[in-house]
């Protein structure tokens, strides 16, 4: 694979992930707000318990600004350093994810949280890959 191909799959890899993180943080933290203003949904609960919408919404609004990070980084020379900040960025929800997966069965949502666990998994490898890969 020639430099120029690397380097454009680099910079495509974080534009891409950038981009799904944004929309995902970012609709994130509208679903739990609207949950926590209006009390009705899946996240409804946190109207009686509004300390989780404040922590939920720091992470969310943090990994969206990482997310647009990835973004504008993938503009620049030297990709390797936004690589890591992108496999970084992964690690908190896996290890969240992993520790509570007794509280997702309690909740009745053991089978879903497997599709973020994925999403995390995925691009926690990619951007690993990308970031030890020579460059």
């Amino acid at each position: 694979m020639s430099e120029d191909t690397n380097l454009t799959l680099r910079r495509r890899l974080l534009r891409i992930h950038g981009t799904i993180l944004t929309l995902v943080a970012a609709g994130s933290a509208a679903a739990t707000t609207i949950g926590w203003m209006i009390g009705i949904g899946p996240l409804g609960f946190m109207q009686q318990n509004p300390m989780v919408w404040v922590g939920l919404i720091q992470a969310y609004l943090l990994l969206t600004i990482i997310a647009v990070l990835l973004i504008l980084g993938a503009g620049r020379p030297h990709t390797k350093k936004w690589h890591v900040v992108g496999a970084l960025a992964h690690g908190p929800p896996l290890i969240a994810a992993f520790s509570s997966l007794d509280v997702f069965a309690s909740m009745g949502v053991f089978g879903i949280i497997w599709v973020p666990i994925t999403f995390h998994i995925i691009f926690l490898s990619l951007e690993t890959l990308a970031a030890v890969y020579r460059h």
